[in-house]
């Protein structure tokens, strides 16, 4: 079956792993599978989209990044985001394959007769912030042609009013749905009355032996906390430097994920260059501990049964807080008590995994009969 994977492309470290993993799941499953280069030709509607505030406030977050640091920080750019960069951009040539680029709606309207289904997956696809694309909602394509999502997230736990209508109308057209989380199949409820799975990340699905083969070799030679922060607490730097102290353990960070953070700055005992997506994992791999607000990183924490603590990564009352992908994880495979105080005492007792493996197990095998059953046509 020749399959176009709708995913999220941007070199963020949980982006491009869990499509990484989706793709290598469908095709290991024999599939012909490439993810969907789709280039906006709209401007004006584009530019309307930003009047949503929370994307305007991420794709300012985003190109002031780069900005400020190119400016006024070029030792971090030159050492740390440009060869991180290149990373990513070598590991997406290396392993992942796309589609021609389809430039404008028409183009992607024709592109559609190519494919005999298409996937959406995973992440924050049904972010609010990503419906003014309308690329995610799969309203480019017909009925007549299957429609399949695989663990989207929407990435909040309520849908804006003014949203709901559109979403309902696109999820109503789906095939088969899937979703990351808990608030999301209740979210697909109250908008469409259907009752959909909730099936675990693409990371998970892929065995863990991929990630071992592309994981082999240390980074980091000396037992370590690695630490990988996407907010801009300081609370969090301030709880890794304290389990470094009760630990005596080396601090390795990767800084500035998303945006410029001021405590970044001077963070860290070691900061090491050129962190893709696979360098990532090897780093949570090989750690004693790891600190982070990730969801991936507490799903890859999990998988290596790494003691790692997880804080949110966004004040509760945030409206654009993606808190709850990270509190269904948890609770999902009974970790809830992972989610920490920064300023609680540090408790080093061991964590079971036996309990999680055996949920994330069953977990996986409900969620590969999905994915097969649903590209199938089947009921599922």
């Amino acid at each position: 079956m020749k399959i176009g994977l709708l995913s999220v492309q941007n070199h963020n470290y949980g982006s491009i792993l869990q499509a990484y993993a989706l793709q290598t799941v469908l095709m290991e499953q024999g599939n012909d599978v490439a993810i969907i280069r789709y280039k906006k030709t709209n401007l004006l509607k584009q530019a309307s989209r930003l009047l949503y505030y929370p994307l305007l406030r991420a794709t300012v977050r985003m190109k002031w990044k780069t900005i400020y640091c190119k400016t006024f920080q070029k030792q971090v750019y030159h050492t740390i985001l440009a060869s991180r960069e290149k990373a990513f951009s070598d590991f997406v040539e290396q392993n992942m394959q796309f589609s021609q680029v389809y430039k404008g709606r028409d183009a992607l309207v024709k592109g559609v007769e190519n494919y005999d289904a298409f996937v959406l997956g995973s992440d924050q696809v049904w972010n609010p912030m990503n419906l003014g694309g309308d690329f995610f909602t799969m309203t480019f394509i017909p009925d007549s042609v299957k429609k399949v999502t695989y663990a989207p997230s929407f990435g909040v736990s309520e849908i804006p009013k003014n949203q709901q209508a559109k979403t309902a109308a696109y999820l109503t057209r789906i095939d088969h749905i899937s979703v990351r989380e808990k608030d999301g199949a209740r979210i697909v409820k109250e908008l469409t009355g259907r009752d959909v799975p909730t099936v675990v990340d693409p990371t998970i699905l892929l065995d863990r032996s991929v990630w071992d083969s592309k994981t082999t070799e240390r980074l980091v030679k000396e037992p370590y906390i690695f630490c990988y922060f996407i907010s801009t607490n300081p609370a969090y730097r301030t709880f890794a430097k304290r389990l470094a102290e009760k630990t005596g353990l080396k601090l390795v960070a990767i800084p500035h994920v998303d945006e410029y953070v001021k405590a970044d700055s001077g963070f860290g005992d070691m900061v090491p260059q050129g962190i893709g997506p696979l360098e990532s994992v090897n780093l949570i791999r090989n750690a004693a501990y790891v600190c982070t607000d990730s969801f991936h990183g507490s799903v890859f924490s999990t998988l290596y049964h790494r003691h790692f603590f997880t804080f949110s990564r966004y004040a509760k009352e945030g409206g654009d807080s993606t808190n709850s992908r990270l509190y269904s994880f948890l609770e999902m495979i009974g970790l809830e008590d992972r989610l920490t105080d920064p300023q609680a005492e540090i408790d080093l007792h061991e964590i079971n995994f036996a309990n999680a493996d055996g949920r994330l197990a069953q977990m996986r095998e409900q969620s590969e009969n999905y994915l097969k059953a649903a590209l199938k046509g089947e009921c599922i």
